[in-house]
C-alpha cells in the first residue's frame, strides 16, 4: 500500500487497500485514521477531485466507519 501526497486543506496523504477496502488518511495535524468498507470509486473520486477536502468531508467522512490510529 502506497501513500499519495495530497497536501490539500487538512489532508496530508492517503492510501487505499483494495483487498481490505480500507482508506488510510494522514492529516496535517498528525492524526491518522482508517476508514473501513470504502468503495474504490470513492477513493478514485477523492484523488481526482478538484477539492480533496470537500470531497472527503462530503463523501468519505459521513459514509464510512472509521478508527483513529493515533492522534497528536
Amino acid at each position: 500500500m502506497e501513500f499519495v501526497d495530497l497536501n490539500y486543506g487538512n489532508l496530508k496523504s492517503v492510501a487505499y487497500d483494495e483487498i481490505m477496502r480500507e482508506l488510510h488518511v494522514r492529516f496535517k495535524d498528525g492524526d491518522y485514521m482508517i476508514y473501513y468498507e470504502v468503495f474504490k470509486p470513492d477513493y478514485v473520486g477523492l484523488l481526482s477531485s478538484e477539492d480533496h477536502t470537500d470531497f472527503f468531508q462530503e463523501r468519505i467522512q459521513p459514509r464510512y466507519p472509521c478508527k483513529m490510529i493515533n492522534d497528536r
